[in-house]
């Protein structure tokens, strides 16, 4: 009966630790995969007096006081008649000797030859005759990593290294878990007794014993008739001035906490995918319109014009409209912020719905935010901007998932198929409805390069595509490189837009630093670092290949310095993360 009872104790103790780890959301696999905190070990959980005193449905009032007799006489562990501190270390030290003693036991018996010691090979022989009719289960540690486990943790006692497990070495082996199996925790239950009979008294005698036990009792026998239904017990359990109906509580009021937060995150969600249809939605195509797609990651000019701010990049690309009956439903998705010349017969343009994935300075993404478009020769009634920057993904390649993904948001949009899909990684320009793709970068051959820093070069022939670069590499050479349709020149005016729209103070990129050379607020020095001389801003998009330096007495630029190193001669002081890999 003890150790059924005992057993049931534990049982609901550890069931307790389960329900509150799955009322928080939590699960024994993530929990495991956590690094275990080094802190110190909390104090004993004190159950409470329905726990402690092992009280179950049908148990009469006699056998609870008999009970209540036997487990004081067993917790009295020096039969003075008393539970004090001196009963828990009594119990604690006979409890250690039992723990000595399996220890012993379970090294000692792997002593085939008798001499009160014990070998690495007598623990193989030994546990190798024991495993000999046992089955391989699946999912079980194999024999052999079993028993080499069990050397290697028997041979650890071997201090004086002498190749075996003396008597004395062998009384220091613990196995937690193991070890215990069998103890009465008689020391433990003895300070649990102090801590729910006692309170704050450090002695409780029998009579204390019992009458806190039938107290108990009695309160939860409602009817009195000397016994517990499942019924007292469960309408106990529930009463907000027990522990148990106080855990209930806490318990009930935490589970509806957090469903309260699920709903919320729930609608949140909602929300949030409605505002996200809502801004990404686009207009029916009329029954004749032509639905076309084309898409780029960049284009290959620079725009004179800004969006939104000073410090993104736009680009300028071309659309020609060819001459045609049908009207056309033209969807330009892009990487890049564009803003897009449309020429030709645009009186065939029912709808132009753009979008890029910059939507924020220095040429960010928040999906939050519009994206960067624009448009000129356009009328603004039939352009659309969507309200997000990753309404549609921007594609150069087809077949590719993202194609696919954004050829059906289009269709569903749209109510149409699209009858032409064209996209190329760098372009200058598009045709529609044909789909005709213009680039430089195909049209002219890669340059040769020549760098040389001292002497006489003669070229003969066509020399046309030849750059030659004598001492520090030039802007205006990197601006074609990486620019090859150069700059743009676009009215502000004539830009339809859904963010503000101005003339760049200082060109972006490559394009801003040949204008401020020009200018002589910059020069170049024989390494290819920029001097800063006077006081100017920041081109839109620098990048980490660059080095500015700062002279003394030189005010700091407005703008973004983005990932170049930017180093001030007047302090020492550097910026930028390219400063750190010089």
């Amino acid at each position: 009966m003890y150790c059924s009872e005992r057993f049931g104790y534990v049982a609901r103790r550890m069931g307790a630790v389960v329900l509150l780890a799955a009322l928080l959301g939590g699960s024994n696999v993530a929990m495991a995969q956590q690094p275990a905190p080094r802190l110190p070990a909390p104090p004993p959980a004190i159950p409470s007096a329905l726990e402690f005193f092992r009280i179950y449905p049908g148990l009469p009032f006699d056998r609870h006081l008999g009970d209540l007799r036997n487990d004081f006489l067993q917790l009295d562990a020096d039969a003075d008649g008393s539970l004090t501190q001196r009963d828990i270390e009594l119990h604690t030290q006979l409890e250690t000797v039992h723990v000595r003693a399996f220890g012993l036991h379970f090294v000692m018996r792997f002593d085939l030859d008798g001499d009160a010691a014990v070998t690495a090979d007598e623990i193989r022989r030994a546990m190798r005759y024991e495993q000999r009719f046992q089955p391989a289960l699946p999912g079980a540690t194999p024999p052999e990593k079993l028993i080499e486990d069990t050397v290697r943790r028997i041979m650890a006692l071997d201090t004086d290294t002498d190749g075996k497990v003396s008597v004395s070495e062998a009384s220091k082996y613990s196995e937690p878990g193991l070890l215990r199996i069998g103890l009465g925790p008689q020391s433990a239950r003895a300070r649990e007794a102090l801590a729910v009979v006692g309170g704050s008294k450090r002695e409780i005698t029998l009579a204390d014993y019992q009458a806190a036990g039938a107290a108990l009792f009695r309160k939860i026998d409602s009817d009195g008739d000397g016994a517990l239904s499942q019924q007292e017990l469960a309408e106990y359990r529930q009463r907000p001035d027990t522990p148990e109906g106080a855990a209930l509580i806490a318990a009930a009021e935490i589970v509806q906490k957090r469903q309260r937060e699920l709903d919320a995150a729930v609608r949140k969600q909602q929300q949030e995918a409605e505002a996200a249809r809502e801004g990404c939605a686009m207009p029916k195509a009329s029954e004749k319109a032509k639905v076309i797609i084309i898409s780029a990651y960049e284009t290959e000019a620079l725009s004179s014009v800004m969006l939104g701010s000073q410090d993104a990049v736009v680009r300028a690309g071309r659309v020609v409209v060819e001459p045609g009956p049908a009207p056309l439903y033209i969807v330009i998705p892009t990487f890049s912020a564009t803003i897009w010349q449309f020429s030709g017969a645009v009186e065939r343009v029912e709808r132009v719905v753009m979008s890029s994935l910059v939507s924020g300075p220095p040429n960010g993404s928040k999906v939050q935010l519009p994206p960067l478009v624009g448009a000129t020769g356009i009328a603004s009634e039939r352009l659309g901007f969507l309200a997000r920057s990753d309404c549609l993904r921007y594609f150069h390649q087809i077949p590719s998932s993202d194609s696919v993904e954004t050829i059906t948001a289009v269709r569903n949009a749209t109510g149409k198929e699209p009858e032409v899909v064209a996209a190329k990684y760098s372009v200058s320009g598009f045709a529609v409805p044909s789909g005709k793709i213009e680039t430089l970068k195909d049209e002219r051959p890669q340059p040769l390069i020549i760098q040389k820093s001292q002497g006489t070069l003669n070229i003969i022939g066509d020399s046309s595509n030849v750059i030659i670069q004598a001492g520090p590499s030039r802007a205006r050479d990197e601006l074609y490189r990486s620019f090859p349709g150069g700059v743009i020149d676009i009215d502000p005016r004539s830009v339809v837009a859904n963010v503000s729209v101005a003339a760049y103070e200082v060109l972006p990129s490559q394009a801003g630093l040949v204008q401020l050379l020009g200018t002589g607020a910059l020069t170049q020095n024989s390494s290819s670092e920029y001097v800063v001389r006077k006081k100017i801003r920041f081109p839109a998009g620098v990048d980490g290949a660059m080095t500015f330096v700062i002279r003394k007495g030189t005010p700091y630029p407005d703008g973004e310095s983005g990932s170049a190193c930017v180093i001030m001669e007047e302090t020492g002081e550097s910026k930028g993360w390219a400063c750190r890999s010089r």
